[in-house]
C-alpha cells in the first residue's frame, strides 16, 4: 500500500470510530434520559419494549462499528511503509495494544447496555 493511500485509510476510519462514539454517547445519553424522566409514560404506555430494542440496536451498530474501525486501524501496522514505521510515531503506532481496545469496546457497550435495560425494568 503506498503512503498516502495508508494515511487516507487510517485517516477515514480514526473519523469512523470518532463518528460513532460521539453517536453512541449522545444517543446512550437520551436513552438514559428517556428511562429517567419518561418512566411514567414508559409503564402506561408499554414502550419499554421500543426502547430495550434501541438499547440492544444502537449496542450492537456501534460494537460492530467500533470494532471494524478499530481493527483497520491495528492492521495498519502491517502496512506502514519504513519511513513511517522507522519514525517515533510509527513506533508508537505499531505498539498501540489494539487487541485490548477491541476488548474495552466490547466491554464499555455491554457494560452500558446492560445497565440501561436493568434501570428500564426495574
Amino acid at each position: 500500500m503506498n503512503q498516502q493511500t495508508w494515511i487516507e485509510t487510517i485517516k477515514n476510519r480514526a473519523a469512523d470510530l470518532r463518528t460513532m462514539v460521539a453517536i453512541y454517547g449522545v444517543v446512550s445519553l437520551g436513552l438514559l434520559a428517556v428511562i429517567v424522566f419518561g418512566e411514567a409514560h414508559l409503564e402506561a404506555s408499554g414502550d419499554r419494549l421500543a426502547v430495550a430494542a434501541m438499547i440492544v440496536l444502537i449496542g450492537i451498530l456501534a460494537l460492530v462499528w467500533n470494532d471494524g474501525a478499530i481493527a483497520d486501524l491495528g492492521a495498519g501496522i502491517e502496512d506502514m511503509d519504513d519511513e513511517v514505521a522507522a519514525s517515533a510515531v510509527g513506533r508508537n503506532f505499531a505498539k498501540a495494544p489494539f487487541g485490548m481496545f477491541r476488548a474495552l469496546n466490547l466491554v464499555v457497550i455491554l457494560g452500558i447496555a446492560v445497565t440501561q435495560l436493568i434501570a428500564l425494568y426495574n
